[in-house]
C-alpha cells in the first residue's frame, strides 16, 4: 500500500533522478532535500520549502501535498519522526545526495543546498571560484546571462567582459548574424556605446549606466524577477526550477488563480540622444518585418549614400558620418537599423579594411554639430567621415 502511494506522490510531483538535469523539482524531493540537512519541522518545511513552490501552489496546498510526501518518505524508510521532528535515515541520506549531486558530499546547511541548486540550473561549474562570485548579484546575475546567451559557464565574466559579450551579440541580432565582427575582448567598444548596444537586448531598449546595473537589470528580466537583489534573482531560478515548461499545465493545482490577459506589446524602436530627426512618415506601419544587410550590401549601400554629400577634392573626397546614416535611414527602413548598430557596423567594416574612415582636424572648428553626431569611438580613435574613393 506504501509502495502504491509513494508511486503516485512521485507521479505528482514529477520527481527527477538529479538537480541537474533538465527536468524539475517536485514537493517529495524538497522536503527530503531538507530535512536531510540536521532534520527539521513541519514549521521549517513551510518556511523554507513552501517558498520555492509559490506562487503555483498556495500554502494550504503546500501543506497538503507535504503531508502526503512525508507519509511516503516515512513509508519508504527514508525519513522518522520523533517528538514532532523529523530526520533522515541514512537510506534518506543517500536518497537526498542523489537528488542533489551525487559527486559531492551533502552540504550541511540549506543555504548551501539552495546554492547546489542554483549551479546545476544553470549549468555552471560547482568550484569555490564561482560558489564565492554567486555570493554577489553581479556574479549570479552573470552566469544567468552566460547560460541565457550560449556562453560557457565554466567561470564567471567579469561586467566589462560581459559587457562586450553582450554588445556583440546585439550587434549580430541587428544583422541577422551575416558578420563576423572581431569586436570581441581587447579589440570591443568603448564602454559606453557597449553599454549602448548591450541595452538593445532588453524587451524594452534603454540606456544602463553602468555595467554592473546593465548585467543585474538584464538578467533579472530574463529570470522574470522584478526586484533587482541577489535574493530576488536566485529565488527566481530556484521557482524556475520547480516548475517545468512542459509540465506545468499538468502539475497545476485544481483550481488556480485567475490572472488577468496580458496586451502583446512591441518594443519601441530605440532612439539615440543625438538623433533627433523623426523617420519618414511615409514608412510602413510598425510590424513591418526588417531584413538586415550583409556586410558587402552595406558596405555597397553605405559608400553611395556618402558619394553625393562628400566634400573635399578627388581622391581626399569625405562625408560626414551623420549624413551618411540619415541617407541610410531613409533609404534602406527595410533594415530596421538603429543608429548605434548602424555606427557599429561602420566600425567593423572599416576593422576589417572593407571600407575607410576619416578623422576630423578638430582645429577646423567647422561644423561641430556635425561632428558631433558623426564622432564613432573605437580603438582610442575618433572617427568622423567615410572616406569616398573616386
Amino acid at each position: 500500500m506504501s509502495a502504491a502511494i509513494e508511486q503516485s506522490a512521485m507521479e505528482k510531483s514529477g520527481r527527477t533522478a538529479a538537480a541537474g538535469s533538465s527536468n524539475h523539482l517536485g514537493v517529495r524531493d524538497l522536503l527530503l532535500l531538507r530535512i536531510a540537512v540536521n532534520g527539521a519541522t513541519r514549521a521549517d518545511l513551510q518556511r523554507d520549502v513552501a517558498p520555492l513552490l509559490a506562487p503555483r501552489i498556495s500554502g494550504t496546498e503546500f501543506r497538503q501535498a507535504a503531508e502526503l510526501a512525508l507519509s511516503t518518505l516515512a513509508g519508504s524508510q527514508l525519513t522518522t519522526e520523533a517528538k514532532g521532528r523529523l530526520t533522515a535515515s541514512a537510506k534518506g541520506l543517500k536518497a537526498a545526495e542523489v537528488i542533489l549531486s551525487p559527486a559531492r558530499a551533502f552540504p550541511d546547511t540549506w543555504a548551501d543546498v539552495k546554492t547546489a541548486l542554483v549551479l546545476a540550473a544553470l549549468g555552471a561549474s560547482d568550484t569555490p571560484s564561482v560558489r564565492k562570485a554567486i555570493q554577489r548579484a553581479e556574479g549570479l546575475a552573470a552566469l544567468v546571462l552566460q547560460r541565457h546567451f550560449g556562453k560557457s559557464t565554466a567561470r564567471v565574466h567579469s561586467p566589462a567582459d560581459l559587457r562586450a559579450e553582450l554588445a556583440i551579440v546585439a550587434l549580430e541580432r541587428a544583422f541577422g548574424n551575416k558578420i563576423k565582427t572581431g569586436l570581441g575582448k581587447g579589440a570591443g567598444l568603448p564602454a559606453k556605446p557597449g553599454r549602448l548596444l548591450a541595452g538593445q537586448l532588453f524587451k524594452q531598449p534603454r540606456e544602463i549606466a553602468s555595467d554592473g546595473k546593465l548585467i543585474i537589470q538584464l538578467a533579472c528580466e530574463i529570470a522574470g524577477c522584478r526586484e533587482p537583489s541577489l535574493a530576488a534573482l536566485e529565488l527566481a531560478l530556484l521557482r524556475a526550477l520547480m516548475v517545468p515548461k512542459d509540465e506545468g499545465a499538468r502539475n497545476a493545482p485544481s483550481h488556480p488563480r485567475a490572472e488577468p490577459p496580458r496586451r502583446a506589446t512591441r518594443a519601441p524602436t530605440p532612439k539615440p540622444a543625438n538623433d533627433r530627426a523623426p523617420l519618414e512618415e511615409s514608412q510602413p506601419a510598425p510590424y513591418r518585418v526588417a531584413s538586415p544587410p550583409d556586410m558587402p550590401e552595406f558596405c555597397r549601400a553605405v559608400v553611395d549614400a556618402a558619394r553625393p554629400v562628400a566634400e573635399g577634392w578627388p581622391g581626399n573626397r569625405k562625408a560626414f558620418i551623420s549624413l551618411v546614416w540619415k541617407a541610410i535611414r531613409n533609404a534602406r527602413p527595410d533594415w530596421g537599423l538603429s543608429e548605434i548598430a548602424f555606427k557599429g557596423m561602420l566600425a567593423e567594416a572599416h576593422r576589417s579594411g572593407q571600407l575607410e574612415l576619416a578623422t576630423a582636424d578638430l582645429k577646423d572648428g567647422r561644423d561641430l554639430k556635425s561632428l558631433e553626431d558623426s564622432k564613432i569611438l573605437y580603438k582610442n580613435t575618433v572617427w568622423h567621415f567615410v572616406r569616398v574613393q573616386d
